[in-house]
């Protein structure tokens, strides 16, 4: 049996070298196609194998230990140090754990201290040290609480240097797979297109084939082992220059580079499966059909025979009416091409536009730590603001003090020609209403001179006057938009209202939300509506609920609720290192003891943008774009030298009934030119529409399911628009021109051999 399927293998893959190698040109393009598919995976699994390799190292920089105990008493601090009567010994004197470091925190008012012990899980191996976590974590709270002496109950963290494997390692894996089954459908998609192409313009050939007994095990068995042949040849090519790109790609970045032999040889298992599914799908088609409607239309040309209504051909208009004919007879395979074409540079465009988003995501300013002085009951003031920038490295403090329309039973409502087509607003019941337009997605905050002056520093993009509710309680400043989307057209001086309940007139269905809890709300309860004037809007603030700004009286006014900032968010310098950030972070510990014992969360969004930064996605998708783009001209070419080849007997029917060699040369240049501008039309109208849709996704999807709210103008980059369309429309005309050039080389070295035999003769 093994004999067999060898001799078989070997039969029928050397049929298929020979096959192949005795048409290079005619299988030119699936050599380059099958080429960048091959770099595609293999650039992409280099590179992301490189960013596991520069994660870990990151990650270990910035957490030199496995766990943190917060607030830990003098008594629990002692028994960690001793392990004294805690269970906590695996045999003899070796304990499971190791103090890495120590910091203390003196509370003046109670005149104790509590301690933030940093500490390592003991063991060289991953299952050792997940033995030693299991043997602290299920016994640590019971002992340190059983012993201690105070309700003091300290906080257990672990670092992601403990949770790389499962968590870290986990979203790389899925984003790995993911990236993958994208490039998966990009590289099925084009060879299923360029295998259209071929079967289109060999169907007389299938026919034949079909007829003496060709089903689609033989069909596929022929295509699939020539491709084979093409993928074999290919991939030490494909591996180098893979190699190449992800070396310049993270050794320019001034990271270190790893080669990966797994991802080597992953990319021929790769291969092959993309291959199995691209020639199956067209050759199940084929198979589907009768050999005699392959044989039928082996006219795929424009004989003058062929149309369906007569046509003065030589006529005042011939060369130009004549192609603007044939253009329209074709229109089936004109659109097909433009489409598959002019897809990949529009894709192309895509490529680089999330490249520029990922590059915003990089540059947006991010907290690195969060304060919540709830637990305190203290307001964050001015005095406490000095306090925190005086810490040396601290470059910003935002607060923050906001509350849910929908918890407060309130809502906002607004003239209905100040809200657009899509602002999903509710239509009141009531007719008498029916000029306005209401919505419970609002997020009512309070607004001071430092709230304003924090607006400024932003940089959005408003109309009016940021201050103006600290001069007047009955100016308001807000965004137009939810969910980054816009939803008001609100100008300054416009007039809004917002709701307070007065009571409710009936019950109302505790299962709903939304939009219908609001229209139950309006059926069921009375509301008293205090009038506003708009003293600012503005239009970029990324944001899920729509912002309103009131002054701190106007806001007891609507809410009921007093003013208290307990939320703070604290910036540094994203240059420090991790030291100057841990010395920031024992600073800010020691401050919130101060204050009572203020909950401060260090966020590490140095960190995380170090190692965003460090997994090189825009280049990723700089060199996916790229790739992308050389894919167009592949089909242009391709596609229109078989086509105008088709159509060389055409050609010599016309120039048999009088049509002279510049007719013929005018025929060519005008099918270009319409190609050309097609292409121009087909490059703007998808690229735009691409580009929108990704647009939409980027910049509501995504941060509606990662809660990360940035805002992302849509513009589509000139220099991608650009490229993309000189691209699509030089290789419009060029994939007609070209075939005429070759074409009239061919007909002058034929009429030479012509010549020189008659002269011999």
């Amino acid at each position: 049996m093994i004999a067999q399927l060898a001799q078989y293998l070997y039969k029928t893959v050397k049929l298929a070298c020979k096959n192949v190698l005795s048409n290079v040109r005619e299988y030119a393009c699936f050599f380059a196609a099958v080429f960048i598919i091959q770099v595609f995976f293999t650039s992409l699994s280099m590179v992301l194998f490189n960013n596991d390799k520069t994660e870990w190292t990151r990650v270990c920089e910035e957490y030199s230990y496995h766990a943190v105990l917060y607030d830990l008493n003098e008594t629990q601090k002692v028994m960690l140090e001793n392990g004294r009567d805690t269970g906590l010994i695996v045999s003899g004197n070796d304990d499971v754990y190791d103090i890495v470091r120590m910091v203390e925190h003196y509370d003046f008012f109670d005149d104790t201290y509590s301690y933030d012990m940093y500490f390592n899980y003991k063991g060289s191996t991953d299952d050792q040290i997940a033995k030693s976590r299991d043997r602290f974590d299920t016994r640590l709270i019971k002992d340190i609480y059983k012993m201690n002496d105070t309700d003091q109950h300290p906080t257990l963290k672990h670092s992601p240097r403990l949770t790389f494997s499962s968590s870290n390692m986990g979203y790389n894996r899925a984003f790995y797979a993911i990236a993958t089954v994208l490039v998966a459908v990009l590289s099925v998609f084009l060879l299923v297109m360029l295998y259209n192409i071929r079967i289109n313009h060999y169907k007389f050939i299938y026919g034949i084939y079909m007829t003496f007994g060709a089903d689609f095990g033989k069909l596929f068995e022929t295509a699939f082992f020539e491709m084979f042949v093409i993928s074999v040849i290919t991939y030490l090519p494909a591996v180098g220059a893979s190699t190449l790109i992800s070396y310049l790609i993270i050794h320019l970045h001034g990271l270190p580079y790893y080669f990966s032999f797994p991802a080597a040889a992953l990319t021929a298992l790769y291969a092959l499966i993309v291959l199995l599914i691209s020639v199956s799908l067209p050759m199940r088609t084929v198979a589907s059909r009768p050999p005699m409607t392959l044989l039928v239309s082996q006219d795929n040309s424009n004989l003058v025979s062929s149309p369906r209504r007569s046509l003065n051909i030589f006529g005042t208009k011939f060369p130009f009416q004549y192609e603007v004919f044939s253009t329209w007879r074709f229109r089936k395979y004109n659109l097909r091409l433009l489409v598959s074409a002019v897809l990949f540079t529009s894709l192309f465009i895509c490529g680089l536009f999330l490249s520029e988003f990922t590059g915003v995501m990089l540059s947006e300013e991010k907290p690195q730590f969060t304060v919540d002085l709830s637990p305190t009951n203290i307001t964050y003031d001015d005095f406490m603001r000095d306090e925190l920038y005086a810490i040396d490295g601290v470059t910003f403090v935002s607060k923050s003090n906001t509350t849910h329309a929908v918890s407060e039973v309130s809502h906002m409502r607004v003239n209905a020609e100040s809200t657009l087509p899509n602002s999903n607003f509710v239509v009141p019941g009531k007719d008498a209403d029916k000029m306005y337009r209401m919505s419970s997605d609002v997020e009512y905050r309070t607004l001071d001179a430092d709230v304003a002056a924090e607006l400024e520093a932003r940089g959005y993009d408003y109309d009016g006057d940021l201050y103006s509710p600290l001069r007047d309680d009955r100016y308001i400043v807000l965004s137009d938009s939810i969910m980054n989307t816009r939803r008001l057209d609100l100008k300054v001086g416009d007039t809004v209202d917002f709701a307070t309940l007065v009571r409710f007139t009936q019950a109302i269905d505790s299962g709903v939300y939304g939009k219908a809890l609001l229209r139950q709300q309006l059926e069921s309860a009375e509301f008293d509506y205090h009038e506003f004037t708009v003293g600012a809007v503005i239009h970029d603030m990324p944001s899920i609920l729509l912002p309103v700004y009131f002054s701190e009286n106007a806001y007891k006014e609507v809410t009921g609720n007093d003013v208290n900032y307990f939320n703070l968010e604290i910036y540094v310098d994203n240059s420090l290192d991790v030291v100057e950030t841990t010395r920031i972070e024992d600073e800010l510990r020691q401050w919130a003891v101060d204050y009572g014992g203020a909950k401060v969360t260090n966020t590490h969004a140095n960190h995380r943008r170090t190692v965003d930064d460090d997994k090189q996605f825009d280049k990723i998708f700089t060199l996916v774009a790229s790739l992308l783009l050389t894919i167009s001209p592949m089909i242009w070419f391709f596609s229109q030298a078989l086509y105008y080849i088709k159509r060389e007997n055409e050609f010599t029917i016309l120039e048999s009934l009088g049509a002279r060699g510049s007719d013929i040369r005018k025929l060519y240049i005008f099918g270009g030119i319409f190609m050309g501008t097609l292409a121009f039309l087909f490059c703007i109208i998808l690229g735009y529409a691409l580009s929108y849709g990704l647009y939409l996704i980027l910049n509501i999807e995504v941060p509606y399911w990662t809660q990360t709210w940035v805002r992302f103008a849509f513009h589509m980059p000139w220099y991608a628009i650009t490229l993309s369309i000189i691209m699509s429309v030089s290789c419009g005309f060029l994939s007609a021109y070209l075939p005429y050039k070759l074409n009239a080389r061919k007909k002058s070295r034929t009429l030479a051999v012509d010549t020189l035999s008659g002269n011999s003769e």
